[in-house]
């Protein structure tokens, strides 16, 4: 029997393998061009609102409430799976060192994130509080101190059942970030050091809570799924994913949009994926998702052209890329062949689904634009974002899906 080392060095090998397997599709040659071109025009545009944003400008206030938010979301991951309960369970006496391994891996992993988060934020930090760089690099390493604090945390949770313990825990948790990471960042220290106080407090009183406890493991197989899925579910747009689990769920109050489809031999597939993007949550979430960040930013950068613009781009390409696994999405069903012309509609169809929600995120983009901002800058945000979709779906889009397709 392996020990209990081998077995985490075996898994963690195997998420990196099939990590790596998975990325070199995600991060294609096209793919990169297209973030580096907008990561150009990004900085462009970053470093000209940067020269018109006022003294008075909150950055420490938006800093401190988005690192509040992303180390909140901290969590082991521990790489278990569903036989670990008849295997590894009777062995939790002996599984110390296994999951120290996880909480350390994990809490590397993660603070990547914060780290270009907080190189993203440098610019507008930098100028709104003139700090110096040692100061910059002691906020970073106090920002990571805190997410330590809540992966910690975050691993204790794992051991209560009850919802009103984690929905507490998630409060208090945001607002003690919120406080420390405000104070951290207005280099208020004494009230720093005060909190990191608290903190400890904190955490030694849940260390008692959990002695008596044991680990909940249906939990953290059911929470290492869900990550495993999350990740799959962005591979499966660039590549198809064997172990990707589809949901559908059944959306009644949207009936009258598929009512709009005629229900024929001509449209089979029209009907077929529309049904599909408006019962996943795969598709349609993530339509909503980035249509509510898009407009949020769009509101912020609402009275530069440039700026405007690169973001409706962005989000539109976004989307589109996000979504563009529906076309593959009754592959393995053979029902609709049996439709005289089913097959010759399906590409027809599929585009002309993709332009008509990628037209509607243009639209709902426009009238944010215009709620803030003048009628010119209205008209260039659309005629830009309708002249991309139309680029992207009937070029970029559909010689892709033909590309994949002759590949098979």
């Amino acid at each position: 029997m392996k020990s209990i080392d081998e077995i985490w060095r075996t898994r963690v090998n195997h998420h990196i393998n099939e990590t790596r397997s998975y990325l070199k599709y995600m991060l294609n040659d096209h793919l990169l061009f297209v973030f580096i071109f907008l990561a150009a025009g990004g900085a462009v545009a970053y470093q000209g609102w940067l020269q018109t944003i006022p003294e008075n400008f909150p950055a420490v206030i938006i800093m401190s409430i988005t690192f509040a938010f992303i180390v909140l979301t901290s969590s082991v991951r521990t790489l278990v799976k569903e036989a670990d309960v008849v295997f590894l369970l009777p062995m939790e006496h002996q599984m110390k060192g296994y999951f120290q391994k996880a909480f350390t891996y994990s809490f590397v992993t993660q603070s990547f994130i914060i780290v270009v988060t907080f190189i993203l934020f440098a610019p507008l930090y930098l100028k709104i509080t003139s700090a110096s760089g040692l100061v910059f690099l002691a906020s970073l390493i106090l920002i990571l101190i805190v997410k330590f604090w809540n992966l910690r945390m975050g691993w204790k949770m794992e051991f209560f059942t009850e919802a009103s313990t984690k929905w507490s825990d998630l409060i208090v948790r945001f607002i003690m970030n919120l406080c420390t990471i405000f104070f951290i960042l207005s280099e208020n220290y004494p009230f720093v050091l005060v909190i990191f106080l608290i903190m400890a407090l904190y955490d030694v009183y849940f260390s008692k809570l959990i002695k008596p406890k044991a680990l909940k493991w249906d939990q953290l197989i059911k929470r290492e799924e869900e990550k495993k899925q999350s990740f799959y579910k962005i591979a499966n747009l660039f590549t198809d994913v064997p172990k990707l689990k589809k949901r559908a769920k059944r959306r009644k109050y949207l009936d009258w949009l598929l009512n709009q489809v005629k229900y024929d031999r001509q449209h089979v597939f029209g009907y077929l994926f529309l049904r599909a993007f408006l019962r996943s949550g795969d598709y349609s979430g993530i339509v909503v998702r980035l249509t509510i960040i898009g407009s949020i930013i769009i509101f912020f950068t609402s009275e530069q052209v440039l700026g405007n613009s690169i973001v409706v781009v962005l989000f539109s390409f976004l989307t589109g890329i996000q979504i563009m696994s529906l076309f593959k999405h009754f592959d393995l069903l053979e029902l609709p062949n049996l439709y005289p012309y089913a097959e010759e509609k399906k590409l027809a169809s599929f585009l002309q689904i993709m332009f008509k929600v990628l037209i509607s995120q243009s639209i709902i983009y426009s009238i944010v634009t215009l709620l803030t901002a003048d009628f010119v800058l209205f008209s260039i945000t659309l005629c830009v974002n309708v002249l991309f979709v139309c680029i992207f779906v009937f070029v970029y889009m559909k010689n892709r899906i033909k590309k994949g397709e002759k590949g098979v």
